[in-house]
């Protein structure tokens, strides 16, 4: 292993700390390799460019903040926690002593609550900032806001190895970039001769196996998207066809530590590490010569203006491509098999989109409100964000209480809420468990979903585990109680893997979940919501009291179902939604979804599907939200009766929760245009929408198409109703509407004189040249007159309408009744066109002299 100081990076070492003993910012692009992530902190170090304050070193990720922590404190022979550490959730190895600290972003955003000025904190290092998280450009902005205003002497350093360096740094006011060479040994590409349609999984296994064939010495790396794929990457693993023994390693951020550790640590047998993009950055596995990338990664995206979320499998970009072809070859020469072709290469994104600009931004914008930021949109971003999932960020805060409805300040549950390390939905549940005593239940709920699944989806023929599950569903109320079944069946069973899966049980999952949960618990202790020593409630009342819990953290996802027993469900700002078959709760009317995920279906646009479901009272929407629910007095149509009806409507927000009839005189207005919108609705035909009635609409359409300066008001759709339900004023029944007159309602469309200037402008008939008069029709979108071609000789010059803007659409008919040509120009017909028929038709017609 080469010493640090043999690192590119130390090439220009006295450029960095030259830079930043002149000024306050730098940008720092270093390939792969060059030992930015492990160098730059203890170059800051040593320089004194962070006096003897401590620098922080931000990591998008934590296994890398981890183990770059324990490589930088073993490279300077000091103990992991004292002169250098790492933070992460509910994980501190830091002391009073540290002075290089990894962390994640959110550890930071946690710090500025605590401290605005970060006192203590001399220099704040971006790693891999191209991955552009979320929270990274929040801290960013942040970190930015707080040098320019109060803070001149802390330094900002934005590090990465792809990074697009001239945006970053004219958003740091045009500061200095500086760029290093990366390591030396090349590495070569291989792509697909053409696209493989089989499972990346598979295709990976033959690369693996081809590598090994070939007797090429080296660990190596394979790339795919999520925990499922490297299991099944593995399990392809476990048949290659070599006579070499290998160490087949997985790799992700949701391993207990210690299983994480086995892929860096040293290794008699050759390592294939399987891995998520948590090893495309920051952290180095020594040996690795080879990279087998599946090109793929599963990427959130959050629809802003239905308020749900998904997880899509996406190519990744370029620039990622290139990060993980880069963890090959740092200490020999190395390849890269990427699983997609030169062509498909070339087709990808060039970076990955900020996450700013795909995400849900509630966390962020109750962090900005606490720091008194509350224009989030207009804040000073690097990428701006999207303003609609800006607004509907604020409006969850505001409905889950965090939020003032007016001046929207924190409120002092705003201010608790922060201090919990988790979305504010889960922090509100802990608020409410607080006031109703089951903290506990509350905080397992937090825990349950803060992770993988702990239950696996059940296949349609495995009947087995599916009886097994049973025991832990005898709740019809929700989805939450029955995880917190399956999760005390795996702790009264010591975890063990064999008894849980037989039981559809992630064990590891499960003891993920009581670590959390006995973190969320000691942070909700600290803040005073729980105490141990409480006596406990019931469990009657505490399932209930839980239940309440889930409805405040996800009051704006409450689900109202169509029909009893069926899965469809109406939820407030008019979506609509299906609850899956595998929920408990598909009895209750009421219900409030935890999830809510898009799904692909057989119709046009995609189905959203409902999960992690509670059943709530009514009663309880009364009580916990009165400020939501409005109540009015509304005619509506009574489609079995073919009658309008007055029915009191109460709605949480603009969802109806309670649909009463009334005995009252119906609103003469308001039943009128109630038939009309129904009819438009297609609830019912009128007869009187006759021929006559829809040549008058067309009428004044062209006339306000054409002759705009007239003012004539369009008879559009809704203009169209509107008429409708001045004719049905006073009317109630659907026989009386399709008996109603209607043209008298249509004529006062018209402003006073215009029906009389409609006969002049748009008549129905013309006179015809042999003394007669033609009858026009307005059915198309150009008024038309069917007439013999013989009689269009006479004409002098082509008829036209609306004081001769508007040229009548002549259907010319032979003598037999047979249409010729539909033109709008007689004169420029009879030059050109007409010559070309005159033979044949003369032929046809002797006994007609024609022109």
């Amino acid at each position: 292993m080469p010493a640090p100081t043999a690192l590119p990076i130390w090439k220009i070492h006295a450029d960095i700390l030259r830079t930043l003993q002149v000024g306050n910012r730098l940008v720092l692009v270093a390939p792969t390799g060059s030992g930015k992530t492990t160098q730059v902190p203890q170059m800051l170090l040593d320089g004194g460019i962070a006096g003897d304050k401590m620098i922080v070193v931000l990591q998008p990720r934590r296994v890398a903040a981890r183990t770059v922590a324990t490589r930088v404190a073993w490279e300077r022979e000091s103990k992991l926690g004292a002169e250098v550490g790492y933070q992460i959730r509910f994980d501190d190895h830091t002391s009073v002593g540290t002075r290089i600290c990894f962390v994640t972003e959110g550890i930071l955003l946690r710090w500025l609550q605590d401290d605005s000025t970060l006192a203590n904190i001399g220099a704040v290092v971006f790693d891999e900032f191209h991955e552009r998280n979320l929270l990274s450009d929040v801290a960013l902005a942040l970190v930015k806001n707080l040098q320019q205003s109060q803070r001149p002497d802390l330094v900002m350093v934005v590090m990465s190895a792809t990074l697009d360096a001239e945006p970053v740094a004219a958003y740091l006011n045009l500061c200095p970039i500086l760029v290093s060479e990366g390591q030396s040994f090349p590495v070569e590409v291989e792509y697909l001769s053409h696209p493989d349609l089989r499972p990346l999984t598979l295709q990976a296994a033959e690369a693996v196996e081809r590598i090994i064939h070939e007797r090429n010495p080296g660990d190596i790396l394979v790339f795919m998207p999520g925990r499922g794929e490297i299991n099944g990457t593995l399990d392809a693993l476990r048949g290659l066809r070599t006579q070499e023994r290998v160490s087949c390693i997985p790799l992700h951020g949701e391993l207990e530590p210690q299983e994480q550790d086995r892929a860096f640590a040293p290794n008699s047998l050759r390592k294939v590490i399987v891995a998520t993009n948590v090893a495309e950055t920051s952290i180095t596995i020594d040996g690795i010569r080879h990279v087998v990338d599946s090109g793929v990664a599963r990427v959130a995206r959050y629809d802003a203006e239905r308020g749900i979320g998904t997880l899509l499998l996406e190519p990744i970009s370029r620039a990622s491509a290139d990060q993980r072809k880069g963890r090959a070859g740092r200490t020999a020469p190395g390849t890269c098999h990427r699983l997609w072709t030169v062509i498909g290469h070339k087709d990808r994104e060039a970076r990955n989109t900020p996450e700013i600009q795909r995400s849900d931004l509630a966390e962020v914008v109750l962090l900005l409100h606490s720091l008194g930021i509350r224009e989030a949109a207009t804040f000073d971003w690097l990428d701006k964000p999207d303003p609609q999932a800006v607004e509907r960020a604020e409006r969850l805060l505001t409905m889950l209480g965090a939020l003032h409805e007016e001046q929207g300040n924190l409120t002092p549950i705003g201010r608790q809420m922060l201090r919990l390390p988790m979305h504010p939905r889960y922090s509100r549940m802990l608020i409410e468990a607080s006031q109703r005593g089951c903290v506990p239940d509350a905080a397992l709920c937090a825990a349950l979903v803060s992770g993988r699944d702990l239950l696996a989806r059940l296949d349609r023929d495995d009947a087995q585990t599916k009886s097994a599950r049973e025991m832990f569903e005898d709740s019809e109320d929700s989805d939450f109680i029955t995880l917190m079944r399956a999760y005390d069946f795996a702790k009264e069973n010591g975890f063990s893997f064999e008894r849980c899966r037989s039981y559809g049980i992630n064990a590891q999952v499960a003891r993920q979940v009581e670590q959390t949960f006995q973190q969320i618990l000691n942070a909700a202790q600290q803040q005073r919501l729980h105490d141990r020593d409480a006596a406990p409630v019931s469990a009657a009342k505490n399932e209930e009291a839980l239940r309440r819990c889930i409805m405040a953290g996800f009051a704006d996802q409450l689900a109202k179902r169509r029909v009893p027993g069926r899965p469809e469900c109406d939820l407030t700002e008019h979506r609509q939604g299906q609850l899956v078959r595998e929920s408990v709760v598909q009895a209750a009317t009421f219900l409030v979804a935890a999830n809510l995920r898009d799904a692909p279906s057989r119709g046009a646009s995609s189905l959203t599907l409902l999960s992690l479901a509670t059943s709530v009272k009514p009663e309880w929407i009364a009580e916990m939200f009165p400020q939501h629910l409005s109540t009015t007095i509304e005619h509506l149509f009574d489609a079995q009766n073919k009658r309008v009806a007055a029915v009191k409507l109460v709605r949480y927000r603009d969802l109806v929760i309670e649909q009463k009839a009334q005995q009252r005189d119906l609103d003469p207005i308001a039943s009128g245009r109630c038939l009309a919108e129904a009819h438009r609705a297609g609830a019912f035909d009128l007869p009187l929408m006759d021929h006559r009635l829809k040549q008058f609409i067309a009428r004044v359409n062209l006339v306000h198409s054409t002759l705009p300066e007239l003012e004539f008001a369009a008879l559009d759709a809704d203009a169209i109703t509107a008429c409708l339900a001045r004719a049905f004023k006073g009317l109630s029944l659907v026989k009386e509407a399709q008996a109603a007159p209607l043209m008298a309602a249509f004529h006062q469309h018209l402003a006073s004189g215009q029906v009389s200037w409609l006969d002049e402008l748009v008549p129905l008939s013309i006179p015809w040249t042999d003394g007669s008069t033609v009858k026009l029709s307005y059915v198309n979108e150009s008024p038309e007159v069917q007439v013999k071609l013989y009689d269009c000789f006479a004409l002098k010059e082509h008829p036209s309408l609306c004081e001769g803007r508007l040229p009548v659409l002549l259907s010319l008919c032979t003598p037999d009744g047979k249409r010729l040509a539909t033109i709008k120009d007689w004169p420029a017909f009879l030059t050109r066109e007409w010559p070309k028929h005159r033979q044949a038709i003369s032929k046809k017609f002797p006994g007609v002299l024609w022109r």
